[in-house]
């Protein structure tokens, strides 16, 4: 009996050190790539974004204080997360677009944030 309370008690500290192990695998830097394409013309194959979690949470703070417009908020999150700084010209230029904010940002946020699906048992 005493056997299976231990054999139990290791089985779930393997989960337990299983589960933080998966949950820090998704910690830090995310690198997100999104082609931009305009018309139907491919400009950049792949501008890449650099989001880590102060990243994100200054953009949170940021866009709720009041003080700063949501759209001023997340163009300052995509020009502060683009990688390389050559490629912050070409985006800033392409912001200048109609809509591509709205095409652009969140495909970066999808892209930086874990899959969650609420489940109700």
């Amino acid at each position: 009996m005493a056997n299976q309370s231990i054999e139990k008690q290791e089985n779930d500290d393997k989960k337990d050190t299983t589960t933080l192990d998966f949950i820090r695998s998704l910690q830090g830097v995310k690198t997100v790539i999104v082609p931009i394409s305009l018309n139907g013309m491919l400009v950049h194959k792949g501008m890449k974004f650099a989001v880590s979690p102060a990243d994100y949470n200054h953009y949170l703070n940021t866009s709720q204080n009041g003080k700063v417009s949501l759209i001023a908020a997340s163009k300052d999150f995509l020009m502060h997360t683009v990688t390389p700084e050559s490629d912050q010209q070409l985006l800033m230029e392409i912001l200048k677009i109609t809509g591509t904010l709205d095409h652009i940002f969140p495909k970066v946020i999808d892209g930086a944030t874990p899959n969650m699906e609420a489940t109700l048992d």
